[in-house]
């Protein structure tokens, strides 16, 4: 079982972060589709984190591109993970 808690950073105008409020049930549909990709072995350990985060980040500003035109999604946190 994996559940994590996530936010998203951008140093672009508070545009992006209305597009993301915008398309969020989209976004998580997005995200939960790409988490069910990896296996609990590939995401265990700092290197799996960091490869998921940027997994995450391709997926999210792929589905902004295709909705708004424009990403700007520069990082995704983990605000929890946990896996057990």
């Amino acid at each position: 079982m994996l559940q994590i808690g996530i936010a998203v950073s951008t140093q672009y105008d508070d545009t992006v972060m209305q597009n993301v409020e915008a398309h969020e049930l989209g976004l998580r549909s997005a995200i939960l589709n790409r988490i069910g990709s990896f296996t609990e072995d590939q995401i265990k350990g700092e290197a799996g984190r960091n490869m998921l985060t940027e997994s995450l980040k391709e997926v999210l500003n792929k589905e902004l591109e295709e909705l708004e035109g424009f990403g700007g999604i520069e990082i995704v946190h983990f605000t929890s993970f946990v896996l057990q």
